[in-house]
């Protein structure tokens, strides 16, 4: 669905908000690491920044107990309905919840709600991605043990070199920034676009030696 879809006629008719590309899906390789991560950390619940067709979030799914949830958050009201038909046909698409709005005001309501999560998947704009890290880590977002996954951690190399890309500089300025935070541990995994997993210093270390 997602390499067949019309994106530039959509866009075109000013049905969707910019002409979405297939390469913006994450794909097999990325949904099993996703699933894996989900199924090793007994994640119950996921937070997902950029739906685009619902593959990520479906992938999650699957791997989430019956009573597991993942709450997607989208911009584009276009890709809600899109995706929705393919969710309903899977016994897994029951568990997902989906959020149309500004990714910021979304993950600030479930902080103000007091929600938290196990695993949280970022693959939004990237030029917010430092914006969305604070939120998450300062208000509580991020369940005890829990996995921050950042997609295109590498963003086509453009994180080494001089760019004047909104996107790229935005990624440039996250890696930036998560190297001087002395609160989590990372690592980079090259797969893809580049996928940087982020936790919790005392969530890293035996028992006793966080003291």
């Amino acid at each position: 669905m997602t390499l067949t879809h019309p994106w530039d006629d959509l866009h075109s008719q000013g049905k969707t908000l910019w002409n979405l590309r297939p390469g913006m899906m994450s794909g097999f390789l990325e949904g099993q690491f996703l699933q894996f991560l989900v199924s090793m950390s007994n994640a119950k619940r996921v937070l997902e920044l950029g739906m685009y067709t619902g593959y990520s979030a479906l992938a999650c799914a699957e791997a989430l107990p019956d009573d597991g949830e993942v709450i997607t958050c989208e911009l584009d009201p276009y890709l809600e309905t899109l995706v929705k038909e393919y969710f309903y046909k899977s016994v897994h698409g029951r568990k997902i919840s989906i959020r149309i709005g500004p990714a910021l005001e979304t993950i600030n309501k479930l902080a103000d709600d007091k929600q938290s999560f196990d695993i949280i998947f970022l693959d939004a704009n990237k030029d917010q991605y430092w914006e969305y890290y604070q939120v998450i880590m300062d208000r509580g977002l991020l369940a005890p043990r829990g996995t921050i996954v950042v997609d295109n951690a590498l963003f086509q190399g453009q994180v080494y070199c001089e760019t004047k890309d909104k996107m790229g500089e935005g990624m440039k300025a996250f890696n930036e920034n998560l190297s001087r935070d002395t609160r989590v541990k990372t690592v980079l995994v090259p797969i893809r676009d580049g996928v940087r997993l982020i936790r919790r210093i005392e969530d890293m270390l035996a028992k006793g030696q966080a003291d």
